[in-house]
């Protein structure tokens, strides 16, 4: 297992088959590389054997080992888009891991003030309705004493 393959398996928890997906790309690329460097070099070949009729042993022996260079340096630039790719796994994950740990500060913090919105209320809620009490016991004792004395003024006045 490449070292991309790894860092895949680690950075994708969402990705349970990473490994083998990493393995087949891997695969992939290196098939893709030795087609091109066989087709590369059919056509070389044909297009001499039209040109010459029989190239050297040691000629040809060149070619394939120009179109072998060819395949690793495609096979290498191969690799490292996929390990760059698997890094941005990595990092997407560890952004993701943040915001999630971020949402439950958020969640602890609002839950907090709900608690303390809920106690301030209770107290609020007490004070009113003692409050409204007093006021009616204070209306009823003032209502009684200005109708007291409203009859004692139009008694008088009779």
């Amino acid at each position: 297992m490449s070292g991309m393959a790894s860092v895949l398996v680690v950075a994708s928890p969402w990705y349970k088959d990473a490994a083998n997906i990493s393995s087949v790309i891997a695969v992939i690329g290196t098939l893709l590389g030795a087609l091109a460097a066989t087709s590369v070099f059919r056509l070389q070949t044909r297009a001499a054997s039209k040109a010459v009729p029989q190239k050297r042993l040691e000629d040809r022996l060149e070619e394939l080992s120009k179109s072998m260079r060819n395949s690793a340096r495609l096979v290498e630039q191969v690799s490292a888009e996929l390990d760059a790719r698997a890094a941005l796994a990595k990092q997407l994950q560890e952004e993701a891991e943040a915001a999630q740990a971020l949402a439950a500060l958020h969640k602890e913090q609002a839950d907090a003030i709900r608690h303390l919105l809920d106690t301030e209320l209770e107290g609020s809620e007490k004070r009113i309705r003692r409050d409204a009490i007093v006021i009616g016991i204070g209306s009823f004792i003032a209502g009684g004493g200005l109708s007291f004395l409203i009859t004692l003024l139009v008694r008088s006045l009779h």
